[in-house]
Order: C-alpha cells, then sequence, then structure tokens
C-alpha cells in the first residue's frame, strides 16, 4: 500500500511538472511572437505563464534553451494542425497544393502573435549571434516544406512537367512567400497583406499548373500514364455500423460560427478558433472539442465544451447552453480526413432504418487529443439528433 501511495505521488509530481514545463512553453509562442526573442525576457515568460523564476529555471537552463524546446513545440503543434487538414483528402495533387494555400489563408486569424511564425520571427534576430537557434528554425521550416513536395512532384507528374526546378525548391518558395507575408503584416499591423500574398501564391501555382482540360495533348498523355500509377484513394472507414440511441448532456459551449459550403469552411472555422484555444484555457476548464453543423442554411460552429458557464471569453467568440437531449450516435475511429465519408454513410444507416431526426444541429465529438494521438487511434462520435 505505501509502495501504491508513493507511486502515485511521483506520478501525480511528474503530472504537474509537465504542465508547467508546457505551460512555459505556450507562454513562449505568445511572447516571443509578439516582443521579438531579443526582447522577450524570462519575467515575461513566467509572468504569461503564471509560474515562477524557480519554475523556469528547474525546466530551462536559459532564455536559449527554452527558445530551441519553443522551436519545436511549435513545429510539434503546427503538425498536429496542418497533417489532419481537409485538403490532405483531395484526389488531385494541383488542388492539394492550392488547399495548402487556402488553409494557410484561413489561419490568418486574431492577432499577429497568434497566426505569425515563432520560427521566422526568431531567425530573423537570432541567425547570427544564436547559431544552435539559427539552425533549430532551418530544420523545422524545411521540415514543414517537405510535407509539400510529395504532392508537387505527382502535380508535375500529373500534368507532365519537365522543368529546371524542383519539388524541394518550389517548396521552400512557398515558405518563402509565407514567411514574407508575415514581415508585411507586422510592417502594416495587420492580415491583409498576408492575405493578399497567399492570393498571388495561388495564382502562381495555378499558372505552373495548369488545369486538366486546357493541358496540351503532351501532358494529357503523360497525365493519363500517371494516373495509372496513383493508388486510388482509400475508402475504408472504422465505423460503428450499429447506431446507438444516447442521451447527450446538457453542455456548456462556446464556439466560432460560419456559413456556407461545410467542406470548405470548416477547416478555415477550427483554424481561426484555435487561435483562441490558449486564451479560453486560461479561465476555463476545457472539457474537449466538438463542432455542430446543420443545412438550410449551411451552418457550422467550431468550438470547445466547457465544465462551466465561461470566464473572460474572447468578444469574437459566442457562448450557448446546449439543452442536451436524444442523439443517434456512432463512432469513428481513424483520422479527422475520414469524417466526411464516415459521415455519409451514417446518413445512410440512419435512412435504411428510417430513423426520425429532429431539426437540430449535428454534433461531432472529438473524444482524444490529436496533439498526443495517432492519427489511428483518434474516436469522434458523429451524433444525429433523434426526434
Amino acid at each position: 500500500m505505501l509502495t501504491a501511495i508513493g507511486d502515485s505521488t511521483v506520478t501525480v509530481r511528474h503530472e504537474k511538472l509537465a504542465l508547467s514545463r508546457n505551460k512555459l512553453l505556450d507562454a513562449s509562442l505568445y511572447v516571443i511572437r509578439a516582443r521579438g526573442y531579443e526582447a522577450t525576457t524570462v519575467d515575461a515568460i513566467c509572468a504569461d505563464a503564471g509560474l515562477s523564476k524557480g519554475s523556469f529555471f528547474h525546466h530551462f537552463k536559459s532564455k536559449e534553451d527554452l527558445a530551441l524546446a519553443a522551436a519545436e513545440h511549435f513545429s510539434t503543434f503546427a503538425e498536429s494542425v496542418f497533417s489532419t487538414a481537409p485538403y490532405h483528402s483531395l484526389p488531385d495533387p494541383v488542388d492539394r497544393l492550392l488547399g495548402y494555400v487556402d488553409f494557410r489563408k484561413a489561419i490568418l486569424a486574431g492577432e499577429l502573435p497568434q497566426f505569425t511564425c515563432l520560427l521566422g520571427t526568431m531567425v530573423q534576430e537570432t541567425y547570427e549571434t544564436h547559431p544552435a537557434i539559427r539552425a533549430a528554425c532551418d530544420k523545422y521550416i524545411s521540415a514543414h516544406a517537405a510535407t509539400l513536395e510529395a504532392d508537387i512532384a505527382e502535380a508535375m507528374a500529373a500534368r507532365g512537367l519537365r522543368a529546371e526546378w524542383t519539388p524541394k525548391s518550389l517548396a521552400l518558395y512557398t515558405q518563402a512567400v509565407i514567411q514574407g507575408s508575415f514581415i508585411l503584416a507586422k510592417a502594416q499591423g495587420g492580415q491583409a497583406v498576408a492575405a493578399d500574398c497567399l492570393d498571388h501564391l495561388r495564382r502562381y501555382l495555378e499558372q505552373l499548373f495548369p488545369p486538366l482540360q486546357r493541358a496540351s495533348a503532351t501532358q494529357s498523355e503523360s497525365h493519363s500514364q500517371s494516373a495509372k500509377e496513383i493508388p486510388a484513394m482509400p475508402t475504408t472507414v472504422n465505423l460503428s455500423n450499429e447506431p446507438e440511441s444516447v442521451q447527450f448532456p446538457e453542455t456548456h459551449y462556446v464556439y466560432l460560427e460560419r456559413q456556407g459550403h461545410i467542406p470548405t469552411i470548416a477547416p478555415q472555422t477550427w483554424a481561426a478558433v484555435a487561435a483562441f484555444g490558449r486564451e479560453i484555457l486560461e479561465h476555463n476548464r476545457i472539457l474537449g472539442g466538438a463542432a455542430l453543423y446543420k443545412t438550410n442554411p449551411d451552418t457550422y460552429r467550431a468550438g470547445f465544451m466547457l465544465a462551466a458557464p465561461p470566464l473572460n471569453l474572447p468578444k469574437e467568440l459566442s457562448y450557448a447552453k446546449l439543452p442536451g437531449g436524444k442523439f443517434t450516435r456512432f463512432t469513428l475511429t481513424g483520422p479527422y480526413s475520414q469524417l466526411p465519408e464516415a459521415t455519409r454513410r451514417a446518413f445512410e444507416i440512419v435512412a435504411e432504418k428510417k430513423i426520425e431526426l429532429r431539426d437540430d444541429f449535428n454534433i461531432e465529438r472529438y473524444l482524444k487529443d490529436p496533439m498526443t494521438t495517432p492519427e489511428e487511434e483518434l474516436v469522434t462520435e458523429i451524433l444525429f439528433p433523434t426526434a
């Protein structure tokens, strides 16, 4: 018994230490992007995190040590956001590239420190004075650029392009435009100029990769050949086949609402609301993420379920107390990119079984943290309001 108690105490202490370290890292992402690396002090980071300097130096030897950890922390967060973005499921590689640019534009939300790049901010100041930070920023910026190379190579093959430039050089060029757009946004004090730059990048990519119907005969022939080599998109989704009747509890919900074509606005809405996650978490206990949607007109809400009515809610967000009620539930295990197919199949099952639905929001409830859970282990509840 004493051993069990001792082990439990050690576990709790480790969890608290991990939490304080993450608070310092989260604070550094905001403070460094707001002030710059040189102007950021340990005191400022501790104040933003609500922790003491003793806690800081328990985790980090110096501000540079924190910066190196923050670069990795920022890269891990970005990877989780981009790896689950819906554009990955588009069959045409050119559409995936354009979808990437559209997604980058969609996340130009909130204040400048919320959407600009930590890596670009730090490397501009430290490339000569702090070689370790420069190397870390280069590593993570290059790693993100590399995620585009396969789509670029496939797009070149699909359009029959033979060029002196390489997929790697174009991938790095996209990052040069994006980082430059952040500099201009800082210079002009707003996101409009960054959005314009991304529009120009999109137009440039459209010129490099013309639509298939306007491609030359040679290009079309090359595309036909390359298309045979591209494997078909997987259609298998791990969705529960038997619907369950459940009672969804009354829930406090804060959200951002958009109207329009749901597959298009969903990633944009999530990207925008994610910018407020840290601010919400400072004053509230988040129980999980959830999306609400319905048609006529198409309306989509992305947000967080809370343990109590919200405190210090950002003015851009809305609050509703969901009344709960009877729902038909399906469960998807796997990446979020499979949600459109899973939802379509769930609707088909509801129709086949003649389950009567009431006119209310459908709910997607995300049961696992995408920051720490492998894609294939993510779990989402798909809930339809039942009459």
